[in-house]
């Protein structure tokens, strides 16, 4: 499923993915659990536990993923020229 992104609150199971493209400046807040997130074009990767949150930098791919059930919020900042987008993966992205 693709989506575009404004503000969002996503449940995502254990090794369920979200892949964001063009997110620079978007908001992750992780509410439960624990995700991974890794940025296109961003050396170091991030893990977020409960209440902890990342502003994205890249405007490449990012993704997103619960490393057992985890609650995300996705705040997005109004952006001239269009904004992010999303794609929810019921599985673990390959490669």
């Amino acid at each position: 499923m693709k989506v575009k992104i404004e503000n969002a609150a996503i449940e995502l199971e254990p090794a369920q993915s979200l892949r964001l493209k063009g997110a620079a400046s978007v908001r992750i807040l992780c509410r439960g659990g624990t995700v991974w997130v890794t940025q296109e074009g961003v050396l170091r990767d991030d893990f977020l536990r409960a209440g902890e949150a990342l502003t994205l930098r890249s405007r490449g791919v990012t993704l997103v993923q619960a490393m057992g059930r985890a609650l995300i919020s996705i705040e997005a900042r109004p952006r001239i020229g269009g904004g992010a987008t999303a794609t929810l993966c019921a599985s673990p992205v390959a490669g």
